[in-house]
């Protein structure tokens, strides 16, 4: 079985991607997340990472105003639309999971204060047809069990920048990730394909970008490295980091980052689901 494995879109699905994809045979595809996320939003991110104080952040309807907030919310909409529906209209099946550009389009099952699904979202995702959408679940395909885990995650890199209170938060929310991973899981048979966003601690998880305040930190997930050496999935794949396309192992298991979509990079990976291998990895950049 041949895997179109791609993500962090960001609503910019250009003709060179179309092109490129349109060239390729494959029979299943994953996306990664990122589907939304437009570069609009930059300038009120880049704002976020160099608060200090938590007392003077500012939500984005407070940076933009709210008259602009509400035209990058129906943006961003529409960019998350067009990427899903790129991925749904090739006509084959698969799964999908939300990234942490994708907010407003998932649930976040760790706080209920933050990122709740419009229904508009929802609705919508109940329309595509071809790909599943798995963000926390687990699914089985062709006798090989999928374990999905997207969407957003407190990375370490920023942990410079909290205070106690804040700090306590973010660790609530780890502690009730991490269980959530570890329910998972239990549920997945010995042949198994991990769908990650964020990576794994460890690969493709170090901040380059040296304008970044926090560069040379980690957005690794401590608790997908631990699943990953647990349970052995001969196959992982994850994204969110832009900077990086390639392969890098973990124990026994091949971990995959496919490259940024937005800018036309993805993956083909062939496996074989009866041996629960990888054959073959091919990156286009």
């Amino acid at each position: 079985m041949k895997i179109l494995a791609i993500g962090d879109l960001h609503g910019n699905i250009s003709k060179k991607l179309k092109d490129r994809v349109s060239k390729e045979d494959f029979d299943f595809i994953i996306g990664i997340g990122d589907y939304a996320g437009i570069d609009d939003w930059y300038p009120w991110i880049k704002y976020t990472f160099k608060i200090k104080n938590p007392k003077e952040w500012l939500s984005a309807p407070e940076f933009f105003g709210k008259r602009k907030f509400k035209k990058l919310i129906k943006k961003d909409f529409g960019a998350g639309k067009k990427s899903l529906l790129f991925l749904d209209n090739l006509g084959k099946p698969g799964f999908f999971i939300f990234g942490n550009g994708d907010d407003e389009w998932y649930n976040y099952p760790f706080s209920k204060k933050i990122l709740r699904a419009k229904k508009s979202r929802l609705n919508f995702v109940k329309k595509i047809k071809n790909i599943k959408e798995m963000t926390y679940g687990v699914s089985k395909y062709k006798g090989l069990s999928f374990l999905g885990f997207g969407a957003y995650m407190d990375a370490t890199a920023n942990a410079i920048h909290r205070d106690k209170e804040w700090q306590e938060r973010v660790d609530k929310r780890h502690d009730k990730s991490k269980r959530k991973m570890e329910s998972l899981v239990r549920k997945i048979g010995k042949k198994s394909i991990f769908i990650l966003h964020y990576p794994p601690k460890g690969v493709f998880d170090i901040i380059k970008d040296k304008k970044n305040p926090f560069h040379g930190g980690s957005t690794g997930i401590d608790f997908f490295r631990k699943a990953t050496i647990q349970k052995k999935p001969f196959l992982v794949l994850c994204g969110h980091m832009h900077e990086y396309q390639g392969k890098k192992r973990i124990g026994n298991s091949l971990v995959v980052n496919p490259g940024e979509g937005s800018k036309g990079e993805f993956a083909i990976i062939d496996i074989d689901g009866e041996r629960g291998k990888v054959q073959k990895v091919r990156f286009i950049r």
